[in-house]
C-alpha cells in the first residue's frame, strides 16, 4: 500500500507506512528507511534461499517470489535513478551536450498584478561552472519541440498509413520464425545446465568438491538457469504479441500529441521514455534519438512516395 501524503512526501523512502498497515521495520525504528527496503529486494531468502556462512543454499521455506521475477528486480535496482522532484524534463532524462552531465528543473515564482506566476526553467547541474555556458529553457520551449518531434513522426497520408500497418505485420511474422530457432537454441542450452547441476551434485556426493565451491557454483547455475527461463519467456510471449505490439506502437505515434496536451508530468515521461532511447539539451535545442519503430516514421519523404518493403 502506497503512503500517504504530498508527491514530495512519496518520493522519501523514509516516509512512514499508513499506521492500520500494521507494518513496521523494527520497534526502535518503526519507519522503512531506504537501506532497509533496499536489503529487502536484494534479500534471496525471497526466492526460498537461506544463508550459512555467507553462502546460500536452497531452503526448505516456500518462495514469496519467482527466481525470474528477483532476478528482474536486482537488473532495475542496478539501474535505479532517485528522482526528487516531480518535473517532466528532470530526473535524469536529459544531459548536457556542454559536459554531459544530467539536466535539472527549477520552478521560479514571481509576482505580477494578475497575482503570482510560476514559471520552470531547466539547466545543467553545472550551471555555474567555471567556463560552462549558463543557459536555461523554458519548459514551454521543451513542450514545443517534443510536439514537433511528435508531428514530424506522424503520417498525414491515410493510404500510406495503410501500407506501413501491411509492412509491419509482415516484418512481425518474419521475426516470429527468427523467435522459434531462438527459443529452440534457449531449450537446448537449459537442458545442458540441468545436465551441469546434476552432475554437481554428484560430485558433492562423492566429496570430490568442498561445500564452499559447491554452494559457490550452485548459485552460480541457478541463476544461469534463471536467467536462461527469462529470456525464453519473453521469446514465448514475443511469439504471439510481436505483431500486436508493433501495430499498438504504430498506432501510438499517430496520437502522440493528443496523448501528451493535458497529460500529467508521469504520463509525459512515459511517452518520452517510449519514444526517446537518448535526449540531450544542445544550447537551447533538445535533441533526441529516437527509438524502433518511431525512428523509421521520421524519415518519411525516404520512403513514402516510394513504398516498398525496404522498411
Amino acid at each position: 500500500r502506497a503512503p500517504s501524503g504530498t508527491p514530495d512526501d512519496r518520493q522519501k523512502l523514509t516516509t512512514p507506512l499508513d499506521q492500520d498497515s500494521g507494518l513496521r521495520a523494527t520497534d526502535a525504528t518503526p519507519n522503512f528507511g531506504r537501506g532497509k527496503l533496499y536489503d529487502i529486494l536484494k534479500s534471496r531468502a525471497y526466492i526460498g534461499e537461506v544463508i550459512y556462512q555467507d553462502k546460500w543454499y536452497p531452503g526448505s521455506h516456500e518462495p514469496l517470489i519467482d527466481h525470474a521475477t528477483f532476478q528482474r528486480v536486482q537488473r532495475l535496482l542496478g539501474g535505479q535513478t532517485y528522482r526528487s522532484h516531480e518535473m517532466t524534463f528532470a530526473g535524469g532524462l536529459i544531459t548536457c551536450g556542454h559536459c554531459g552531465h544530467p539536466i535539472t528543473g527549477e520552478r521560479k515564482t514571481r509576482q505580477t498584478k494578475q497575482g503570482e506566476r510560476h514559471y520552470v526553467y531547466y539547466r545543467c547541474t553545472r550551471y555555474s561552472t567555471k567556463g560552462h555556458p549558463r543557459i536555461r529553457v523554458t519548459e514551454a520551449s521543451l513542450d514545443k519541440q517534443v510536439l514537433d518531434l511528435f508531428d514530424r513522426i506522424r503520417i498525414q497520408d491515410e493510404e500510406v498509413c495503410d501500407w506501413f500497418r501491411r509492412v509491419l505485420q509482415a516484418k512481425a511474422r518474419h521475426k516470429q520464425k527468427a523467435d522459434e530457432i531462438h527459443q529452440e537454441e534457449l531449450s537446448r542450452r537449459l537442458k545442458l545446465l540441468r545436465g551441469q547441476q546434476d552432475r554437481l551434485l554428484n560430485l558433492r556426493l562423492m566429496e570430490e568438491i568442498d561445500e564452499s565451491t559447491f554452494a559457490r557454483k550452485q548459485q552460480q547455475l541457478r541463476d544461469e538457469f534463471a536467467e536462461l527461463s527469462l529470456q525464453t519467456d519473453v521469446v514465448d510471449r514475443a511469439k504471439t504479441e510481436r505483431g500486436e505490439v508493433a501495430l499498438k506502437a504504430f498506432e501510438l505515434s499517430q496520437t502522440l500529441r493528443s496523448q501528451w496536451v493535458g497529460a500529467d508530468y508521469r504520463a509525459k515521461r512515459r511517452l518520452l521514455e517510449i519514444v526517446g532511447l537518448n535526449f540531450r539539451l544542445d544550447g537551447v535545442t533538445l535533441v533526441c534519438d529516437v527509438n524502433k519503430p518511431f525512428d523509421v516514421l521520421l524519415n518519411q519523404p525516404e520512403w513514402a512516395d516510394n513504398r516498398g518493403d525496404r522498411i
